[in-house]
């Protein structure tokens, strides 16, 4: 079994370097959503990380990273509960498989979800458009925005409301007709 960063040749350091980007933050929310504990999560992922990396050799690279990534996160999980049980605050056996089956399908279409919302922002308005990319990608307040805009705060706080319903619908119903 690999222990140490030389014992994957190149072309297997590259390729497990190009998997785990690809699909890091999915692999760390589903950890996430397991472990309530931001600190523990990042713990956990950790020990994911290494984990995946000394057993690289053993995927099977005709299947997809994610998955297999997630199964061993899951009992990475199971460990460090296992590990805390003298910690009130534990998640049940059942409660845990339950949580991360679901999570496991939201995260599998991470990636479509993202090229939906792109689609879904490119058909709003130009004035939608700014309103979000003001308050969620330059993060200027509303208080900001309505002196720049000459708009009521309420006003703005309803229209992000509005926007925020539209995106999520949108992205709703390209998924299911992907389906």
């Amino acid at each position: 079994m690999p222990n140490s960063f030389s014992s994957l040749n190149a072309c297997s350091r590259a390729i497990f370097s190009s998997l785990l980007d690809k699909d890091r933050f999915r692999i760390f929310n589903y950890i996430r959503t397991l472990v309530p504990h931001y600190s523990d999560a990042e713990d956990v992922y950790q020990h994911v990380c290494l984990t995946l990396w000394k057993k690289f050799e053993e995927y099977d690279r005709d299947r997809d990273f994610f998955p297999w990534a997630c199964g061993i996160a899951f009992y990475t999980v199971r460990n460090h509960y296992r590990s805390l049980r003298h910690d009130r605050h534990y998640f049940d056996q059942d409660l845990m498989e339950t949580m991360s089956r679901k999570r496991e399908q939201h995260l599998s279409n991470y990636n479509s979800r993202i090229d939906y919302l792109h689609e879904c922002l490119s058909s709003l308005t130009s004035s939608d458009q700014k309103l979000l990319r003001d308050a969620v990608f330059e993060k200027r307040s509303i208080a900001e925005i309505a002196v720049t805009t000459e708009k009521s705060i309420q006003t703005l706080y309803n229209r992000m409301s509005i926007l925020r319903r539209e995106l999520a619908e949108c992205i709703s119903r390209k998924l299911r007709n992907e389906q």
